[in-house]
């Protein structure tokens, strides 16, 4: 997975890429945002008729995630892994972690 750590920049490459956001860390008092590329070639043809709706619902999680509404973080995490081609699937996984002890 490749990482971007920018909105500016992942918005450049958003016409380009499937860019997915993913977490804000607080680093010396300032906001980092985090994305990822998901590499065309990791990417299932088939998949992609439903690759909107995909993005919909990684970025549901990902609200939910900032929202810290960890359960439904986690009814959603099954329906997302094996999605982008597996890319994100080590990210679900991490998150899954954190929800069951938080």
């Amino acid at each position: 997975m490749q990482i971007i750590f920018s909105r500016a920049a992942a918005e450049q490459l958003n016409n380009s890429y499937t860019i997915l956001e993913l977490e804000t860390f607080e680093v010396k008092g300032q906001l980092l945002e985090t994305f990822c590329v998901v590499p065309g070639d990791k990417m299932n043809l088939a998949d992609l008729p439903r690759l909107d709706a995909d993005r919909a619902l990684h970025e549901n999680f990902i609200l939910h995630l900032k929202n810290k509404n960890y359960r439904v973080c986690s009814e959603l995490i099954p329906h997302l892994h094996g999605k982008f081609g597996g890319e994100l699937d080590s990210f679900y996984d991490e998150i899954q972690k954190r929800t069951q002890t938080e």
